[in-house]
């Protein structure tokens, strides 16, 4: 895998109000500061017609196998923080069935976002699978866009693929992953797959009263994702 190249040239920054084809049309504008990292700088950024849920803007596109040096210049948690100034972070609730699905990042930013409700002292592991796997990263934080306890890191891998909560807190509560596919590999006939394992039964756990469109997020359930077991969204449609 190491040896495949991005399947296109890396395209010139988007202007702003430019985010491709599968933004949802006719976005207002609201003004921001510049943006953190190496992403081009912009003035404003999209908001979904109707709410305050902004469209994530673009980053370069990455052209070579990302290296530790690479993951550190990309810093989403800056972007996200950036971002949540003047709106809120889209995030895809996934229901307390879903298992797995399949999916692709919003192009250009590259990234996309999942909630998960977990119980009291519950277990959740997610792991993104692609033939292009080298590319890509998972990230986990709470509510408030940052990490926090109970979130497990892989503890050798410096871009983890998979990624682990346990829940420390006496309340359930939900997690946030973040897939990030830099060099946009996943497409529509692409997609990766995320697979969600738990240590409890759905069947059995009533997680109704988790909130899972809290604190720096805004619901954006993903037009793109196929699930494979009962979705609190599905069908995927925007806006829900």
């Amino acid at each position: 895998m190491a040896s495949e190249g991005p399947r296109q040239s890396n395209p010139a920054p988007v202007a702003t109000g430019d985010v491709g084809a599968r933004r949802h049309p006719g976005p207002r504008m609201v003004e921001m500061e510049p943006r953190p990292g190496p992403a081009p700088r912009v003035a404003r950024v999209d908001v979904y017609p109707g709410t305050q849920v902004v469209v994530p803007p673009a980053w370069n596109r990455c052209t070579s196998l990302p290296d530790m040096g690479y993951w550190r210049t990309r810093d989403l948690m800056a972007e996200i923080k950036w971002l949540q100034r003047k709106g809120f972070i889209p995030v895809t609730p996934l229901g307390d069935g879903v298992d797995a699905l399949t999916d692709y990042v919003q192009l250009p930013a590259g990234w996309r976002a999942y909630g998960i409700s977990v119980p009291v002292g519950g277990t959740v592991q997610v792991e993104v699978k692609h033939p292009s796997l080298a590319w890509f990263r998972l990230m986990l934080v709470t509510s408030a866009g940052t990490p926090g306890p109970g979130i497990l890191q892989a503890a050798i891998a410096h871009q983890p693929v998979l990624v682990t909560y346990k829940n420390p807190n006496k309340v359930a509560t939900a997690v946030y992953v973040i897939v990030d596919d830099p060099a946009w590999w996943s497409d529509a006939k692409n997609p990766y797959t995320l697979a969600v394992r738990r240590d409890w039964d759905p069947a059995k756990t009533d997680l109704s009263k988790v909130k899972i469109v809290a604190g720096i997020w805004g619901a954006s359930p993903s037009v793109s994702a196929e699930f494979r077991g009962p979705s609190l969204t599905g069908p995927a449609v925007y806006p829900h």
